[in-house]
């Protein structure tokens, strides 16, 4: 197994967020969650990936059978781990040319990424300011790029269809698809499903409720749940779930 996150409880500004999650992907394999505003979604990903303002006050986290909970952030990068946030910063002094070679030079090149800059049309970017004026489908195919420069094992996708355009979906969707072909395992955060659609293949669904999972399943959930709203399935947590 690839991952494994075992009882996890995760805070953040004095806020216990997470609250008890258990999962695991192997490679090749794509993960999807989907849940509410404030489900805790984004949260699991950021712990996982190891950025400091998530509090790992419980639980642990396996990475090739690797306890991880106290790597830092730059250390899970190294050994395969990278997240594609869902906001990314705005810097006007730094070119895309110029981070794209940085990244480079400490990862060095891999065909994937060199794919996916032809796919996601990176060459129309590269002089422009990093994220700076950018539209949401350029920002999106920006840092999903930048995700693969890093030679990654496992991806943590951050709402990856949001605010995207039609033609940069397909784009990404097709560079997600090529992820997972190529071994690599993916967890994918979505709020409503779009770019799922688009996927050739979906290993489980979660769904998250107040920092817990409430159901986990395959495709056929993300279809019910989006067809009906979360308020039904988020009921179980009334129940003692």
């Amino acid at each position: 197994m690839l991952l494994r996150v075992e009882d996890l409880y995760v805070e953040a500004g004095g806020r216990l967020i997470v609250r008890g999650i258990n999962l695991e992907i192997d490679r090749g394999e794509i993960h999807i969650i989907i849940g509410p505003n404030g489900a805790g979604k984004s949260t699991l990903l950021y712990a996982i990936s190891g950025i400091p303002k998530y509090r790992i006050v419980r639980g642990r986290i396996l990475f090739n059978n690797e306890d991880i909970t106290n790597l830092t952030s730059t250390e899970r990068v190294k050994i395969g781990i990278c997240l594609m946030h869902q906001f990314q910063p705005q810097i006007k002094t730094v070119k895309v040319k110029d981070i794209e070679e940085y990244i480079v030079s400490k990862f060095g090149k891999n065909k994937l990424a060199e794919y996916a800059r032809e796919i996601l049309e990176i060459d129309k970017l590269e002089n422009r300011s990093l994220f700076h004026n950018m539209s949401g489908g350029e920002r999106k195919r920006l840092e999903l790029y930048l995700t693969l420069l890093t030679n990654p094992k496992l991806v943590l996708l951050d709402e990856p269809d949001s605010g995207v355009d039609v033609d940069s979906l397909f784009k990404i969707a097709e560079v997600i698809n090529r992820i997972v072909s190529e071994g690599i395992a993916c967890i994918l955060v979505t709020h409503r499903g779009d770019i799922v659609k688009l996927l050739k293949k979906v290993d489980r669904v979660y769904v998250m409720c107040s920092g817990k999972i409430v159901e986990s399943d395959g495709r056929d959930v993300l279809e019910r749940v989006l067809s009906t709203g979360f308020a039904k399935v988020c009921e179980k947590l009334k129940s003692g779930l």
